[in-house]
């Protein structure tokens, strides 16, 4: 069985999703909580992971669209390896969840394929429901089912193929597998914390740990979760199931005012580290996620009309030296060419490439080496 993996395949059937971590919840339940939520789910909500799966490592991103009685709207995307030691390809689908799943559904469906529709009734798509919460909170306990079955055409075929016993290279090209149930119990009595990267700071989030054994017989496997004690927006900030394992290694979300954050980190420590800049793996090409950032830094450069700023681009170790330090530099310089597009003169922005030589986390967890890959700001 294939669990907590983001695949891909060149073919007609689409290309495959396999999900682990979602914002979902309603988000009018907010403002009858008392304090703010320190994630809440609004549009614009970015969560970005890191997953090590069969296939490879790579990281996911689930970013909150359209919020409405429908449901809420996500688009996951990722370049992902659809097999070993194969190069990675840029996947996206959109998931819709609906309301009342939000509220209830006990059935995480991780796995997906472009050509499928958007809704899956009785299910969540990259987290928990608020009954689940619950059902932790009251009992100390939950039963959950993931879902791993593929949709569609694809799914179909290979339902055909497994019930005459034969096996089906495209099935192991698209991962996935069945549905398996279980029953989750908490780890601790009481929330305990992660450290997250929150808006570029660390944060730590209230979460409830689980442990169980998912499935039955020689298929089951230990599943391990932290999700976000928050009954408004239950993400699963860390997942394991058997060898496959996601963690949330930063999340971003409007907030009012934040160039005026970036301002006064620069004026103060004349540095500050820009999460909220995206590239495509591998790649200097900038995605479209990271217009918000863009933005801000140009607000920031219109109120400091003195200001020169140094755009560094930074790696973590894998790869080789000479690679690091070129892919870095490059992007560096793609970040400069995006301002330049803005309004920001060319003459007020420096670019240095440092590849790995300055890390902000250690290289030997997967966490940590998505954290490295950064884009930083340093005042002149």
């Amino acid at each position: 069985m294939t669990t907590n993996t983001l695949a891909s395949t060149r073919m007609a059937a689409g290309a495959a999703l396999c999900l682990t971590i979602v914002a979902c919840a309603v988000a009018q339940a907010q403002a009858t909580a008392g304090a703010p939520p320190a994630v809440p789910l609004i549009a614009g909500l970015t969560v970005v992971n890191a997953v090590r799966a069969r296939e490879g490592d790579y990281e996911a991103m689930s970013v909150v669209g359209s919020i409405s009685p429908r449901g809420v709207e996500l688009t996951i995307s990722g370049a992902v390896p659809s097999t070993p030691g194969e190069k990675a390809e840029p996947v996206a689908v959109t998931r819709v969840v609906r309301i009342a799943d939000l509220k209830d559904a006990h059935t995480f469906k991780y796995y997906f394929n472009t050509m499928d529709e958007a809704v899956f009734a009785g299910t969540t798509a990259i987290g928990t429901s608020s009954a689940v919460l619950a059902d932790l909170r009251t009992h100390g306990e939950t039963r959950m089912t993931l879902d791993g079955r593929r949709g569609g055409l694809v799914g179909l075929v290979d339902d055909l193929l497994n019930s005459t016993g034969k096996a089906n290279g495209l099935g192991k090209a698209l991962g996935g597998g069945s549905a398996v149930t279980g029953i989750l119990r908490l780890v601790d009595a009481k929330s305990t914390s992660l450290s997250v990267l929150v808006n570029s700071t660390r944060t730590s989030l209230p979460v409830l740990h689980l442990r169980g054994r998912i499935g039955e017989g020689d298929t089951a496997e230990d599943a391990d979760l932290f999700i976000l004690d928050d009954p408004t927006n239950p993400l699963a900030l860390k997942f394991a199931i058997g060898r496959d394992t996601l963690e949330v290694i930063r999340i971003e979300f409007p907030v009012a005012n934040a160039s005026s954050v970036m301002e006064r980190q620069l004026s103060e420590s004349r540095r500050t580290a820009l999460y909220g800049i995206y590239f495509d793996f591998n790649s200097a090409t900038i995605k479209p996620q990271s217009a918000p950032v863009l933005r801000q830094i140009v607000e920031v450069m219109k109120r400091e009309p003195s200001w020169t700023l140094k755009v560094e681009g930074h790696t973590d170790n894998v790869g080789g030296d000479g690679k690091n330090l070129d892919l870095s530099a490059r992007r560096a310089t793609a970040v400069k060419t995006a301002l330049v597009a803005l309004g920001v003169p060319a003459a007020r922005l420096d670019t240095g490439g440092y590849g790995a030589s300055v890390p902000r986390e250690t290289n030997a967890t997967l966490a940590g080496r998505a954290r490295n890959r950064r884009v930083e700001l340093s005042r002149q």
